[in-house]
């Protein structure tokens, strides 16, 4: 296959985000120690490289920055830029004088004094001056590591339709060319499309209408010579609207001013936004000194807080700002520093929400843009030929006189603009993954369960190495919606992120082990250690319900201590384990051997984690252990694979039923074996109900409702000790950690008869504890509460309902639950089993056991323990 694998490194897409990291994987490379040419090829649908739409031909050469200068680029990046900037001002300036019109020539003239003295740093300058920049900077690296054989670079023109995967590689197809092969791709395609309006053409033109769905596409010097040539042949003055108030909408309303020969053509502009409201432009620090932050300020003494609270408390302080006629600029500043404060109480599922369905919500209501094109709405409307409306677009309608642009307007009314429009030009936000008609190379992805959509509906679910699969990372617009260093990311449109997500994603471009370990060992005897646990596992690992404190503290005993192991890669959490440590009371030394907690736990680590990382954990952990006179260790795995590397034996212990919930639960029910059916039915004459207590619902009494169920139904099984925990700790567990767990009860006349303790882990349902008071088994409780678990889980739109297995595989418990899910595949739980110091582990064996029989002792471990008192 090696022949087949030409390239290290492909990306796909060479807008900046994509340019960033390859410069900075480039760097790395440069300092790295000479080995083998890294084969990099950079794969891009339009013909300019290195700047994307922003920054290249495709914006034109006279689109200014929406922000200044200062505020566009982070150091030391400002500064090289501004350095470059002095060097080639000249040119620079005649090309913009070359290519602009009044309106560019204005903005020369009055900044000649900023330009004269190298004073760019509150400039809103030409866009496209950055993308030279960045076609020179990368040009410079790649033909210097190219002469020292460390790289070569391809630059390959071509549409990129589908991708692949084989043992090795990715294979990435083109629509017109051979495929080509990469150990590692980077998709880097800049947003989802523009959402087309009307029809499905990027330009439509008939009789006197022209509509343009995509301004940017294939070039803006296309469309604006489209709408000078339909202008020029129009026998009377033309109306344009423009669809959205966003920096596009902008850079139209400003790029056709900025054209005499079509201006004077142009009779009246139309702009509709769902605010009516322009970006903000100036700053009123009288006003500003006013305004205070009460709502955001009144979240600070929470010590938990939600991301609705925190959207609502800006949505309400952004409020008292346009009571007293404040926008934007002045506010943005304190607005967002005061939020991101908030942010850092948020768990992880929370930041998500933040990320997925609020930031950029606030960010509508944040627009700042530069004087330049405030200005020129400003004096279109002082000679009545501008109106901003306030509305969301809904048709374009056809008519004997023209055609009319309708509306929904603030209160949810159609309207008509009034007059005949000519020009549409659409601005509006791009479309959503699930939308019909998203590229056919993201649909393709998605189908084949490849990447997945995130809940912002606008980016890719993503591990911490960037990776949508394994060796496909995804880097620019598409991360928003994920969860990086810790910090919610609803946007990667701002420089000084894209540079910095660059730089992390190149770390895992680059092999040349940029990891720095460390192994924490968190005690939990102690309140210091308890509280760092409950921090790590609430802001670092979405408080995991398995890994809670609550959860394992039924273990602390005089005799028993419970640790946690947290593994740090490069200073950042990466793998927790929590661990009871034993004494070997037997022992006349102080010996001891290591058992995880009861359920599903082992070490808890995000997808994509590699091999190298999971295994320097185990080695360090086993190092630990012959330090800490740990003699053996019994690992209980999850089911999502976690035994994998693990230096000990692992054994498949039970296959545990993990059911898949359908669309619908009329297809579940088809679904299930005749017998579950049937039960139901009859469960349902005997008038069964049942209450699903979940989140802030849940109260004491629902509680001890559960514990008397689930105590009595242990007795009458003979349940091991092991399984016996105290209504405290059920309280203690659940009180403190309502999100995680739903309690459901069946009723017969008002009296609870059966239960089921449900997790809540990511999309998915555990069945973790539960019951049925034997006196009512003829009524079918039990069948009649899995049924309707399925039934609300669907509803609830979740993914799998994990039922666990039996006392053994294929027991009469396992047939029961494989019922409701026969088709299923199973998950198999591993448990570990180590011997750390094989000398102490044998003494004690025969100390405790005698001669070992394996014939009788079976598999149960460590052999030392089976004798109770041991």
């Amino acid at each position: 296959m090696e022949n087949k694998i030409p390239f290290n490194l492909v990306f796909i897409g060479s807008g900046i985000s994509s340019t960033f990291t390859l410069y900075h994987t480039l760097k790395k490379l440069e300092k790295k120690e000479h080995g083998d040419t890294t084969r990099i090829a950079v794969v891009e649908k339009f013909e300019t490289f290195h700047s994307g739409i922003p920054y290249g031909e495709r914006s034109g050469s006279t689109t200014l920055l929406i922000t200044s200068l200062k505020n566009f680029l982070p150091e030391p990046e400002l500064s090289e830029f501004i350095e470059w900037l002095n060097e080639n001002k000249q040119r620079l300036l005649d090309e913009l004088k070359e290519q602009g019109g009044p309106l560019s020539l204005d903005w020369i003239q009055k900044h000649h004094h900023e330009l004269e003295n190298n004073q760019w740093e509150d400039l809103f300058i030409p866009r496209r001056f950055f993308g030279y920049y960045m076609n020179e900077k990368i040009g410079t690296i790649v033909q210097a590591l190219e002469r020292q054989k460390r790289v070569s670079v391809s630059y390959i023109r071509g549409k990129v339709i589908d991708l692949t995967r084989n043992d090795v590689a990715w294979e990435i197809h083109f629509k017109e060319q051979s495929p080509i092969f990469a150990e590692k791709a980077i998709l880097a395609i800049g947003s989802l499309p523009s959402n087309y309006i009307w029809k499905r053409k990027k330009r439509f033109q008939k009789d006197n209408f022209l509509l343009i769905n995509d301004p940017y596409k294939p070039r803006l010097s296309e469309t604006i010579e489209s709408i000078r040539e339909f202008a020029f042949q129009s026998k009377e003055a033309i109306n344009v609207s423009i669809i959205g108030a966003n920096a596009s909408g902008l850079e139209m309303l400003y790029q056709l001013n900025d054209h005499p020969d079509i201006k004077e053509r142009i009779n009246h502009f139309y702009m509709i936004s769902t605010q009516g409201l322009l970006p903000d432009s100036k700053i009123d620090h009288t006003k500003l000194k006013q305004f205070k932050t009460v709502h955001l300020d009144g979240l600070n003494k929470k010590e938990s807080l939600t991301a609705s609270e925190i959207a609502e408390a800006v949505y309400q302080d952004l409020d008292l700002a346009d009571n007293i006629q404040l926008g934007a600029s002045s506010t943005v500043g304190i607005v967002s520093q005061k939020f991101g404060a908030l942010l850092e109480k948020l768990d992880r599922d929370e930041l998500e929400i933040f990320a997925c369905h609020y930031g950029n919500q606030i960010g509508r209501r944040q627009r700042c843009a530069g004087e330049h094109y405030a200005n020129v709405a400003r004096i279109l409307k002082k000679k009545k030929q501008f109106t901003h409306i306030a509305g969301r677009f809904s048709d374009i309608i056809p008519n004997p006189s023209g055609y009319e642009l309708a509306y929904t307007n603030k209160d949810n009314l159609h309207q008509t603009v009034g007059e005949p429009i000519h020009i549409v030009i659409n601005c509006i936000s791009g479309i959503t993954f699930s939308h019909p008609n998203i590229p056919k190379l993201i649909a393709s992805l998605v189908s084949k369960n490849m990447i997945r959509a995130n809940e912002s509906e606008i980016g890719i679910r993503v591990n911490n190495k960037f990776e949508a699969a394994e060796d496909l990372h995804v880097i620019g617009p598409l991360l928003a919606g994920n969860i990086i260093g810790g910090k919610a990311v609803w946007h990667v449109e701002h420089c000084g992120r894209i540079i910095a997500f660059s730089k992390m994603l190149s770390d895992f471009l680059v092999d040349d082990s940029p990891y720095d370990f460390d192994l924490d060992i968190i005690e939990l005897n102690q309140q210091e250690g308890i509280d760092s646990y409950k921090h790590l596992i609430k802001t670092e690992w979405n408080n995991n319900p398995y890994y809670l404190y609550e959860y394992l503290s039924h273990h602390k005993s005089d005799n028993n201590k419970i640790i946690a192991f947290n593994f740090k890669v490069n200073g950042a959490s990466t793998i927790v384990m929590p661990m009871i440590l034993r004494e070997v009371e037997v022992s006349k030394e102080p010996l001891y051997d290591s058992i995880s907690p009861y359920g599903y736990n082992g070490p808890l680590y995000e997808e994509g984690v590699n091999e190298q990382i999971i295994k320097t954990f185990w080695e360090l952990v086993d190092e630990w252990y012959t330090k800490n006179n740990v003699v053996s260790e019994f690992v209980r795995f999850h089911l999502n694979g976690n035994h994998q590397n693990y230096t000990g034996e692992t054994v498949s212990t039970l296959n545990n039923v993990f059911g898949p919930l359908m669309d619908t639960f009329e297809e579940q029910w088809d679904s299930f074996v005749s017998k579950v059916r049937n039960n139901y039915r009859k469960a349902e004459k005997e008038d069964l109900t049942i209450k699903f207590h979940e989140g802030v619902a849940i109260e004491d009494q629902h509680i001890s409702a559960f514990y008397d169920i689930y105590v009595s139904t242990m007795k009458r099984n003979g349940a091991s000790k092991m399984l016996y925990f105290s209504l405290e700790h059920f309280e203690n567990m659940i009180l403190n950690n309502k999100e995680n767990f739903t309690i459901v009860l069946v009723y017969k006349d008002d009296i609870a008869i059966s239960t089921e303790l449900i997790i809540h882990l990511n999309d998915c349902l555990y069945a973790y504890l539960g019951g049925t008071l034997s006196d009512y088994f003829a009524c079918r409780p039990n069948d009649f509460l899995r049924v309707e678990v399925i039934r609300w889980g669907i509803e609830k739109g979740k993914g799998h309902y994990i039922l666990g297995g039996g006392i053994t595989n294929g027991d009469g418990l396992y047939k029961f639950k494989k019922s409701l899910f026969p088709n299923s595949t199973d998950r198999v739980f591993y448990t570990g089993r180590k011997i750390i110091n094989k000398t102490k582990y044998d003494e004690l064996c025969e100390l405790v056991c005698g001669p070992v029989n394996e014939k009788e002792t079976g598999s149960f471990f460590p052999l030392y323990r089976m004798n109770p008192s041991s």
